[in-house]
């Protein structure tokens, strides 16, 4: 461990060095570092410092990271804990400190969008939180409205989904209660949002749909927040009730249908997600799986049959299967099956191949998270533009 006065040496070295550098191949620079080390650099001087906590240097890091795929981590649950592995390495599974208190019960992660988690505990107290500057927030407490009237009998699943407004800069977090009639036939879907930027949670027009899975979180693509439903049996008109996939807009806060491929067997179907796009899981019966991708948002001829995963004779079936992310050359998925291995698909070989972690839990739900200096504090709505060329011409070191 350096001392002080080492300390302060190696600052001065670094100063004498970048001074000599423009401005611009700074900025570049420091946009390909990792939250740590920029975090570490804050200290250099204060020229530094206003530039990485600027909503234009963070924007820049941002768009830098989601074009490479640098920076990028897997989150792991396991019961009350969390952990972190590098997507680089896959080497270790370092535990995580979260901020929640779990009263000897499980966490659970309810979405990951540019670098913040949404997590919440069994009293469902609900953190926007980011570990790698270490920073949460605690969203406005819901009543439980575990009953209803009018029929309406208790709760019967409750999910949520985070994502990010674009237009109006704001990270939403959805929340579906579907509460279940006395005569088991009839649903009711209450819908509530959480604005980051109005630091509230507003009620909703209800969801006309039923939701399929009452544990598995939004899935979130191109805008969209997505669910495996069916249709409300006032909607299937005495028709039998057939999986589909809909999809909450951020920005105009309301749902919609996405039309699915053609298939031409009965199957189970989840949603993901695979570089950018929204992603399909079409499970059969003692066949295999097949993982469909949708080019080109709600066109269902842009729908792509990316690869299958065949059933291996002697080798016990995949209970779920969930691509997480391709590799960094493209050539392979990294796949979580049954919650109890992460394994790599080669897509040209059709070869699945074993990865190994040190620390990685028995059994356990990955999360694909990149690590950005996004901050869960509300946007002021900068100019990023006038922001940036201000911070520009203050980056000479003294």
């Amino acid at each position: 461990m350096k001392s002080a006065d080492e300390e302060d040496a190696y600052h001065r070295q670094i100063q004498a060095f970048l001074a000599e550098l423009p401005p611009e191949v700074i900025i570049n620079i420091l946009s390909r570092l990792r939250v740590g080390r920029l975090l570490y650099f804050r200290s250099v001087a204060k020229p530094w410092r206003s530039l990485i906590d600027s909503s234009y240097f963070r924007n820049l890091h941002l768009l830098h990271s989601t074009h490479t795929k640098s920076n990028l981590n897997l989150i792991l649950r396991k019961e009350s804990d969390l952990y972190c592995v590098d997507f680089d390495s896959l080497n270790d599974a370092v535990e995580l400190t979260h901020p929640l208190m779990c009263y000897s019960n499980r966490i659970r992660v309810l979405g990951s969008c540019n670098g913040l988690l949404c997590i919440c505990n069994v009293a469902e107290d609900i953190a926007l939180w980011s570990p790698w500057i270490r920073k949460y927030r605690i969203l406005p407490s819901l009543p439980s409205d575990r009953k209803r009237d009018k029929g309406m009998c208790l709760c019967g699943a409750r999910v949520y989904g985070l994502g990010y407004d674009a237009v109006h800069d704001d990270y939403k977090v959805v929340r579906i209660s579907q509460f279940i009639g006395w005569d088991s036939a009839s649903f009711e879907g209450e819908v509530k949002v959480y604005s980051l930027r109005l630091n509230e949670w507003r009620r909703m027009d209800n969801m006309p749909y039923v939701l399929c899975y009452t544990r598995k979180m939004g899935i979130l693509a191109s805008g969209c927040v997505h669910w495996v439903v069916t249709r409300t049996p006032e909607l299937e008109m005495d028709q039998p009730a057939t999986e589909m996939v809909a999809g909450f807009d951020l920005v105009k806060e309301t749902f919609g249908e996405v039309p699915m491929p053609e298939m031409d067997r009965k199957c189970q179907i989840d949603v993901g997600y695979l570089e950018g796009w929204l992603c399909m899981v079409a499970k059969y019966e003692d066949v295999g799986v097949d993982v469909w991708s949708m080019k080109q948002y709600g066109v269902k001829e842009s729908w792509c049959k990316l690869f299958t995963v065949k059933q291996i004779q002697g080798v016990r079936r995949p209970k779920s299967i969930r691509p997480l992310v391709y590799s960094k050359n493209g050539r392979q998925v990294l796949l979580e099956q049954n919650h109890e291995d992460l394994v790599w698909f080669d897509l040209e070989s059709q070869m699945v191949k074993s990865v190994k972690i040190r620390g990685l839990p028995d059994l356990f739900e990955a999360t694909v998270c990149a690590e950005t200096l996004v901050s869960v504090d509300p946007s002021k709505r900068e100019d990023k533009e006038k922001e940036g060329k201000k911070n520009k011409k203050s980056l000479t070191v003294q």
